[in-house]
């Protein structure tokens, strides 16, 4: 029963580490924000075509349409932002669990490892009392040996058997520590791109105004 449970713990255990390890080489930095902010020289357009009001108007709703242009790439930007941010919350829950697990199974084998070397002990005192049973007739002393040899090469193969579970959930924590220190790179570029985005909404936002109050002035042009 109790190798059942830790096998079943250690399925979930590396599923978890897989998916956590898996989510970290997939996406080491957030996709780079490439948008073109136009430049917004309303003072020089409106003293280029001063005489041109026709002109000018075309020119104003050319600024329009490229300001039109960075709205819509800054809103794919909030939405790609949007996924990373999720993307990074996932994979702190998934590496945090994996620690936990990672620990919870490190001290089960540690565990595991004192009750079979008790064991072994127990065995060895039995053995070394089955050699001082003089009296026991051959017969029944082999069968003992036997017995007792048997429970030996059992114990040695179980324990070697954690060793190995010790080394890998060694390694594995190794791994997660690494993955750790990705994730924390990973946030802070989701920071510094919601910083970034914020920015270049904002100029957004003020060349709009400027920009429709221009236009509006704009019309009454002769």
């Amino acid at each position: 029963m109790q190798r059942f449970l830790i096998l079943t713990d250690m399925r979930k255990f590396v599923l978890l580490v897989f998916v956590a390890l898996g989510m970290t080489a997939f996406a080491q930095h957030v996709t780079p924000v490439n948008i073109s902010l136009p430049e917004v020289r309303l003072d020089s357009l409106r003293a280029l075509y001063v005489t041109e009001p026709d002109t000018y108007r075309g020119a104003l709703k050319e600024v329009e349409k490229n300001l039109a242009k960075s709205t819509e790439e800054l809103k794919v930007a909030k939405a790609q932002l949007k996924d990373e941010q999720a993307h990074a919350k996932e994979m702190k829950s998934s590496v945090q669990q994996a620690m936990k697990m990672t620990a919870s199974l490190r001290k089960l084998y540690s565990k595991e490892e004192s009750a079979l070397k008790k064991m072994q002990k127990t065995v060895e005192k039995q053995q070394r009392k089955l050699t001082g049973k003089k009296n026991l007739n051959q017969e029944s002393r082999d069968e003992y040996h036997k017995i007792l040899d048997k429970q030996q090469k059992e114990l040695g193969y179980s324990l070697r058997e954690v060793a190995e579970r010790q080394r890998a959930v060694a390694d594995l924590e190794t791994s997660l520590r690494n993955s750790q220190s990705g994730l924390f790179a990973f946030e802070q570029e989701t920071v510094q791109k919601a910083s970034e985005l914020n920015r270049i909404e904002t100029q957004l936002k003020a060349d709009k105004a400027s920009l429709k109050a221009e236009q509006k002035s704009a019309k009454n042009m002769q």
